[in-house]
């Protein structure tokens, strides 16, 4: 049976051609045009093939509750919440599970606004689940804080696309999807039938909500840093603390930088009203200074990577980290806590840890069947077996759970992206510690044999010593030229490298090598900086050397490779 197409918004559209070059006005944008075309030649083709499905009107209620909230509801909204609780406490849990929408989010808004959403979320729901206190107070809002529009709509008994067009701008491409969400919401709600061809505006809101939640979900995605940019960010923070302690300075002296900005914030913080170091409170994840500007430079270094970031810049970057931090910290926070007196779920592993047990504390009370509840998220249709109310029901319990599916996923996305951002500042310290383990076990063995150094080294043993060292794949980094040529003669394999070749390094002659010897005594800073990372990085065994006498030099190899 086909679709009758008595609505001129309906009739006007349905013919569009996709082309380029179709007579459309002026004003009108072409892409949306199309768009819009696509969407009702299809919802015609279900129409006239039979296979109509009742709209799903999740779009309907995303963009209703986007809309709804007036500057003025806003500023009234404490005495609405009040009242809402009051009448409706005991509710919450059944409401909240009625349906979701993917509301404002706390990432993207104002925390007060996305907490307003959340609570008008639930009346919203309360109102399509029949509760009489829920739909009264929605219809209520929408005549003080729309009263204009509720004017307008409310001589409607039905009313058709072309119309809900007409009273949310001059042309589909020039409306507010909130407020087409908005009238479309409030109908059921006042007895206002919508037409039959309504229906692809269902789909039509589905389809900006899904791309309006694809964009949040990229605008507010976790940004990740680099490979081993963390790593390498630690080592020159660390390098700069060192240096910074070397100096012997007052202690008023150390990251003086950082604490004059730190005082500012505090003037700031104090003309509000507020402790010198609040948003050091707020900070959920604060591991000390060091780590903070190791996050800072690694920040740094994402947003601009051809620039060379002085220390003195990094402690003033680091207060304006911690204030950033600290603000999405306090809306985090604030969203859970907030959401937790609404009715929202606790993560179940917080429940299995907690000591208290509320079950030890309440009365079983004998619980009285619920009524059945109209279907929530599905429209109504006018023909067809899909309005037996067995369908419907069966279409909603699958569309809530889709709904339910779509705030696990949405919930597990941000604890992935949470937990791969702690895993790698996790991972880059495990590899430092490890690197740093590594070091300080040379370094030990370097004390052990230099307290030993002067032992006698039995002539009759050493040549079986060269013997068994002289294949070994070696490579002696630092040394005077003349003490390396003297190794070189003994062992003519081994890869001998000169103070100097840090200007030149390649970390292929560290490549499959069994060890690496530093020369303590003769090596530059630089090249013992550049090597020991390719050392580290490539987990090659590393040691070093003090002793310019030859034969002690063997001993001690043969002592770490042999025995």
């Amino acid at each position: 049976m086909k679709a009758p197409l008595s609505d001129p918004f309906y009739e006007k559209h349905r013919n569009i051609e996709f082309t380029d070059d179709f007579d459309y006005p002026d004003y009108v944008d072409l892409q949306k045009k199309k768009e819009l075309a696509a969407i009702m030649f299809e919802d015609i083709l279900s129409k006239e093939s039979g296979k109509v499905v009742a709209p799903d009107t999740t779009g309907v209620g995303f963009f209703f509750l986007m809309g709804f909230i007036t500057t003025d509801m806003a500023d009234d909204f404490a005495l609405i919440e009040q009242d809402f609780l009051k009448n409706c406490r005991g509710k919450l849990d059944e409401l909240r599970k009625a349906g979701w929408y993917g509301e404002n989010s706390f990432r993207t808004n104002r925390p007060l606004d996305a907490m307003q959403s959340a609570v008008m979320r639930l009346i919203y729901n309360g109102a399509k689940i029949g509760d009489d206190y829920c739909l009264q107070l929605i219809k209520n809002l929408y005549k003080v804080y729309h009263k204009k529009e509720y004017n307008q709509l409310k001589r409607f008994r039905t009313i058709s696309p072309d119309e809900i067009f007409s009273l949310t701008g001059n042309d589909y491409t020039d409306s507010d999807y909130s407020s087409i969400g908005r009238i479309m919401g409030m109908c059921p709600f006042m007895d206002i039938s919508l037409h039959e061809n309504c229906s692809f505006m269902y789909k039509l809101l589905n389809n900006k909500r899904a791309e309006f939640l694809a964009e949040e979900d990229y605008e507010t995605e976790f940004e990740i840093f680099d490979d081993d940019l963390f790593n390498e960010c630690t080592e020159q923070v660390d390098e700069w603390l060192s240096e910074q302690s070397k100096k012997n300075l007052p202690r008023n002296k150390y990251n003086e930088k950082y604490w004059e900005a730190f005082g500012f914030i505090g003037r700031c913080l104090r003309q509000h009203g507020y402790v010198e170091d609040f948003h050091k409170l707020c900070l959920e994840n604060n591991m000390g200074l060091r780590m903070q500007m190791i996050r800072t430079l690694a920040v740094l270094k994402t947003w601009k990577p051809k620039r060379n970031f002085t220390f003195e810049e990094v402690q003033h970057y680091t207060n304006i980290y911690d204030l950033a931090a600290a603000l999405t910290d306090v809306a985090e926070t604030f969203e859970y806590e907030a959401g937790y007196l609404i009715g929202d779920e606790i993560d179940p592993f917080d429940v299995e840890d907690a000591l208290f047990n509320p079950a030890k504390m309440t009365v079983n009370v004998r619980s009285k069947k619920p009524d059945k509840k109209p279907a929530v998220n599905v429209a109504p249709v006018s023909k067809g077996d899909v309005s037996a109310e067995d369908y419907l029901t069966e279409i909603e319990e699958l569309r809530k759970k889709l709904n339910e599916k779509e705030q696990e996923n949405k919930y597990l996305r941000e604890q992935y992206r949470a937990a791969k951002r702690s895993s790698e500042e996790t991972d880059g310290l495990v590899r430092k510690y490890e690197a740093e383990r590594r070091e300080l076990i040379a370094l030990r063995e370097y004390a052990y044999n230099s307290e030993h150094e002067d032992d006698a080294i039995s002539e009759d043993k050493l040549p079986d010593m060269v013997k068994a060292i002289a294949d070994k794949k070696i490579v002696i980094i630092g040394g005077h030229i003349n003490w390396q040529n003297k190794l070189k003669q003994m062992f003519p394999e081994w890869i001998f490298v000169h103070p100097d070749a840090y200007k030149t390094v390649n970390a292929g002659m560290l490549e499959d090598k069994e060890k690496v010897y530093f020369f303590t005594d003769y090596i530059n800073h630089i090249s013992y900086k550049k090597f020991i990372a390719i050392a580290r990085e490539r987990n090659i065994p590393f040691g070093y050397i003090g002793s310019r006498n030859i034969d002690s030099v063997a001993a001690q190899i043969y002592q770490e490779m042999v025995r």
